[in-house]
């Protein structure tokens, strides 16, 4: 019994790796997508307002480029921090599982 036991809670444990882990890939993933771009954006929108060029390279307004351009790397970066903190939650989460699969297999 206690060997089925086991074997569902690594099951189960298994599933929830893989989740978390194509979780954490998505949101790497748009974090390292979205910071370079949303510094280029407040750069981009640094210089409209230095040389008030906002009638010519876009129909945004320079004040939205630079604040959006940081609002979106910095939540990219806290997104990033997010997911490798989820993984270091489950990380841990195996480690109290491995514990107490070996006690219910009696190998302490």
């Amino acid at each position: 019994m206690n060997r089925v036991k086991v074997w569902g809670i690594y099951s189960a444990y298994s599933i929830l790796f893989a989740a978390v882990f194509a979780a954490m890939l998505a949101v790497l993933t748009a974090s390292v997508a979205a910071l370079p771009a949303g510094l280029l954006f407040a750069v981009l929108g640094g210089v409209m307002l230095v040389f008030d060029v906002s009638f010519v390279l876009t129909e945004l307004s320079p004040f939205i480029m630079l604040f959006g351009g940081l609002f979106a790397a910095c939540a990219a970066v806290v997104c990033g921090l997010l997911a490798v903190k989820a993984g270091f939650g489950v990380s841990r989460l195996f480690l109290v599982l491995r514990r107490r699969c070996d006690r219910l297999r009696g190998w302490q």
